[in-house]
């Protein structure tokens, strides 16, 4: 256990902070971001493999076929971003099925050495064929698209790149490649990410925050269909119970179980924040999962409780999150 906690660093996940091992990390794929519901993917690249990226993107798109031909061009429109921003955004149709009405934005941006892709979607319904439907549903058959990109490259300018360990000082929110700063209204953010290191292949940590899944029971007051759950699971409690770490209120369950091929499981939950989420409260779920209690690197039951209470006894605010 000692060398499990050895090496531990400071991670910033949302607008919060933990301590984390030094050899866990966030694999590209294990993670989901949306702000005001428009996903946010990010991936740690060389410029080179930025620009390919681009123009095999672009080929693609203009490869689609649409199955109305009055649909196509499937990309109906590149716009570069603004002086200084290095990208472009792809105006193209939602689907190959879908009338090109329904539009997305698809913007490509590359900033710090992380390329950045975010989606928005808008409408388009100012050609001829829309007369008729534009009449009896103008805000449908209405033009969204500049506006969007509006939208959108206010966003990409709150962005910057990070590395996982780069604690920012300013009020906005961490994922683990980039910062984005608060703008100028409030944004519903969502934050979905799992950590795992190869040194432990069977134990994962993963977190899940948002400003706006407001719970309407608390973790403990659901106890009668939690043990409900962990007698399927042909598992037990460790313990269960409050904790306040760093003026916040949390709780926790950690469970002892089996999976349905009858592998042994370690399973630990902590809500933050659960019933009172919102824009300088958000609610923060960590879980902890560890397969199996042999082979290589596996903690004991003990060893496992003794790690969960240490590293989650470091959550805490990150300072200037919320500007104030």
């Amino acid at each position: 256990m000692k060398t499990f906690i050895q090496g531990v660093s400071t991670r910033c996940v949302g607008r919060y902070l933990i301590d984390m091992p030094g050899s866990f990390s966030v694999e590209e794929g294990n993670i989901l971001a949306f702000v005001n519901d428009t996903p946010i993917k990010t991936k740690r690249i060389y410029r080179p493999a930025f620009e390919q990226k681009l123009r095999l993107r672009e080929e693609k798109l203009r490869s689609e076929k649409t199955v109305n031909p009055q649909d196509m061009p499937y990309l109906k429109q590149i716009y570069p971003l603004p002086e200084g921003m290095e990208g472009v955004i792809f105006e193209r149709n939602r689907s190959i099925s879908l009338p090109d009405s329904s539009r997305v934005l698809e913007a490509h941006f590359y900033i710090d050495g992380v390329a950045v892709e975010v989606e928005l979607r808008a409408r388009n319904g100012l050609s001829s064929r829309y007369d008729d439907e534009r009449k009896n549903i103008p805000e449908i058959y209405g033009n969204t698209v500049p506006e969007k990109i509006a939208e959108l490259t206010r966003l990409l300018k709150r962005i910057s790149g990070r590395k996982d360990t780069e604690i920012p000082h300013q009020a906005g929110f961490c994922l683990p490649d980039i910062f984005i700063a608060d703008g100028r209204g409030e944004d519903k953010e969502s934050i979905d990410l799992g950590y795992t290191s190869p040194e432990y292949p069977e134990l994962t940590f993963d977190f899940l925050t948002d400003n706006f899944n407001k719970s309407d029971t608390l973790m403990l007051e659901r106890s009668v269909e939690m043990e409900r759950d962990i007698k399927k699971l042909k598992g037990r409690t460790i313990q269960k119970g409050k904790r306040e770490l760093n003026d916040i209120y949390t709780e926790e369950w950690l469970v002892a179980g089996k999976t349905d091929s009858d592998e042994k499981i370690l399973r630990f939950v902590l809500h933050a924040n659960e019933k009172k989420s919102g824009s300088e409260t958000p609610w923060m779920y960590i879980s902890f999962l560890q397969r199996g209690f042999s082979g290589s690197n596996q903690l004991s039951e003990n060893e496992a409780v003794s790690v969960w209470e240490q590293i989650t006894g470091t959550l805490r605010i990150r300072p200037g999150a919320f500007g104030k």
